[in-house]
């Protein structure tokens, strides 16, 4: 039987019927996989009134390691604030504080969903109201509360979900991870589809500069905004930028999003 959460909870009756609607509209609707996956978090987002939403793969999800993840579809963020979310996802007090459910995903293999209270309500509170510099990040992303969802796609690589409240918004509750684990577990062909071929392997082989960068160009953001945001200058960019290119074997940014998004060229 798959983990919901660590609670038991009881759902009422609309919410079953707002979680039959949203799944059978994504199954219905026109469009590809993005679309699909657009849809379908925006839709929980609003049934359980969160702000931010990101879905992307883990090529490298290796028990002990931090995950690598990459190629996300984002939803409710500016321009201004993605930079700010993808250095707090790869601060090592992420890491801390995922570690126990990642360390379950390993040995259950199945699809988990925890709200970061699940996991540990004294290691979420100490975080909220510390000084790390992970925690920092965090803030300044405003984001506060998070639900994390990770479903297994191969020996490698997990099909990763985030979704986040506000800073100043109340924390998720039981009844929050449910919904979002009942309405993510029962879509399994959307967490397969979307990644490059070789469900990129080569990403980890990228210093944690390069695969930011790297992240950043995938979610489209503009040349002038990535380098403020990383306190760099627009000419140590473009450095960064072409030495990408060549272990991905583009020539251009148009090229690279074909390569992560489409796989080799095609509509998946």
């Amino acid at each position: 039987m798959p983990k919901i959460s660590k609670d038991h909870v009881t759902l009422s009756e609309p919410d079953v019927r707002a979680i039959v609607r949203l799944l059978g509209e994504v199954a219905a609707l026109p469009g590809d996989h993005s679309e699909k996956k657009r849809y379908l978090m925006d839709g929980l987002c609003r049934l359980i009134e969160a702000d931010y939403w990101g879905w992307g793969l883990a090529p490298q999800f290796e028990q002990g390691k931090p995950p690598v993840y990459i190629g996300a579809t984002m939803g409710g963020f500016s321009e201004e604030l993605i930079a700010k979310y993808w250095l707090a996802v790869e601060a090592p007090v992420t890491h801390q504080l995922t570690i126990d459910v990642i360390n379950e995903l390993h040995a259950e293999k199945i699809h988990l969903t925890r709200t970061l209270e699940q996991v540990s309500f004294h290691q979420y509170g100490h975080w909220r109201d510390s000084e790390d510099p992970g925690a920092r990040l965090w803030k300044e992303a405003g984001i506060g509360s998070v639900i994390v969802s990770y479903r297994p796609i191969n020996q490698q690589s997990v099909s990763g979900i985030g979704i986040y409240r506000r800073y100043s918004a109340d924390a998720f509750s039981a009844r929050d991870g449910r919904i979002a684990h009942i309405i993510l577990s029962e879509v399994p062909w959307l967490h397969e589809m979307g990644w490059p071929d070789d469900r990129a392997v080569s990403v980890p082989k990228l210093s944690p500069r390069k695969r930011l960068i790297l992240e950043l160009l995938l979610q489209s953001c503009s040349r002038k905004q990535i380098a403020a945001d990383l306190e760099i200058t627009e000419n140590t960019l473009s450095g960064y930028i072409k030495e990408i290119y060549r272990h991905f074997s583009v020539q251009s940014h148009p090229e690279l999003l074909r390569k992560f998004y489409q796989g080799n060229g095609g509509d998946r």
